[in-house]
């Protein structure tokens, strides 16, 4: 956590800790898993919604948990820009990260390696938190 900045350390301290390390193959512990991270988007959403900065919405798109769509949306001058979001939990999960897709931009913007970090500690509060733009 050294790397981020002050906002971002602050809300991370406010979103509960995953401390069950398990991914896709692991059963019920993967289940367990789903569950905090559940608990985790959950308070997170909750945030974002007392401080006026609500910006997506997600839920898994299965009963396993390893795919999750949603939309994200942006406010520029006053124009709301609204894009589908989804992406696929790896079998190695937690300790690959999932690559989040907005559809409807494919093709049509340079598409840097933005994000890279395992997520062990936050799962996929992380990717939300850095909407993208984190690397460690």
């Amino acid at each position: 956590m050294e790397t981020w900045d002050p906002n971002t350390k602050s809300t991370l301290t406010q979103i509960p800790l995953l401390t069950t390390k398990a991914g896709p193959r692991d059963g019920a512990a993967w289940m367990q898993r789903l569950k905090e991270e559940y608990k985790a988007l959950i308070a997170y959403t909750g945030m974002n919604k007392s401080n006026d900065n609500d910006w997506f919405r997600i839920s898994a798109a299965n009963p396993e948990g390893t795919r999750w769509t949603g939309k994200c949306w942006y406010v520029h001058n006053l124009l709301k820009y609204e894009f589908d979001l989804q992406f696929d939990i790896p079998v190695t999960y937690p300790s690959t990260a999932p690559e989040i897709e907005l559809p409807e931009l494919d093709g049509k913007t340079h598409k840097p390696q933005v994000w890279y970090c395992p997520c062990s500690l936050f799962g996929s509060c992380t990717m939300a938190c850095s909407r993208g733009t984190y690397s460690c």
